[in-house]
């Protein structure tokens, strides 16, 4: 429901209502609407995350250009499958400090994996000096981001495939050119 109508229009009588409860039995599990989204977060991060880092495997990669293709393919994924309720998510964390706090751990993970994989491609010399680990971060931290994704796959059409492609021939070209 989330999805479908956003953030505002989901009022809790009408999820209620659509998962064969009473408005009482949500209030009982979940003090408010952020917080059950906040705890849809997490569910969501289990079902969908977890199961793509495990099919991409990014910590047993050979190299660092291995772990990049690895992370990209994990990303693509998640992010196809994800990104509505990431839009919605985006909006209730600007409103509702319960919802940062709980979104707020795990994008700061999601970058430290990507500074640490920067690290790793600096480290093999992979990473020309003219990027540095933190802008190439921050690179890939916006070729993934669920916005890039709706743009891209949404709203032109693209194939995820061809959205995928382009992220890792986009990435390594400025690891070939230094930017």
């Amino acid at each position: 429901m989330f999805e479908e109508h956003g953030y505002h229009g989901a009022g809790l009588e009408a999820v209620a209502r659509k998962a064969g409860v009473s408005r009482q039995a949500i209030y009982l599990h979940f003090p408010s609407k952020a917080e059950l989204l906040a705890a849809l977060h997490m569910q969501i991060f289990a079902i969908d995350v977890v199961p793509a880092i495990e099919r991409h495997p990014i910590t047993d990669s050979t190299s660092a250009l291995d772990a990049l293709d690895a992370t990209i393919a994990v990303d693509t994924e998640v992010v196809s499958t994800v990104w509505r309720i990431s839009e919605v998510l985006a909006v209730a964390r600007r409103q509702h400090p319960e919802v940062e706090q709980t979104l707020k751990p795990r994008d700061d993970e999601r970058y430290g994996e990507l500074l640490n994989l920067g690290h790793r491609l600096e480290k093999e010399g992979e990473l020309p000096p003219t990027i540095g680990v933190a802008l190439f971060a921050d690179m890939l931290w916006g070729l993934m981001n669920t916005g890039t994704y709706r743009n891209l796959v949404i709203e032109r059409g693209w194939s995820l495939d061809e959205y995928r492609q382009w992220v890792r021939d986009t990435i390594r070209l400025h690891l070939e050119v230094g930017c």
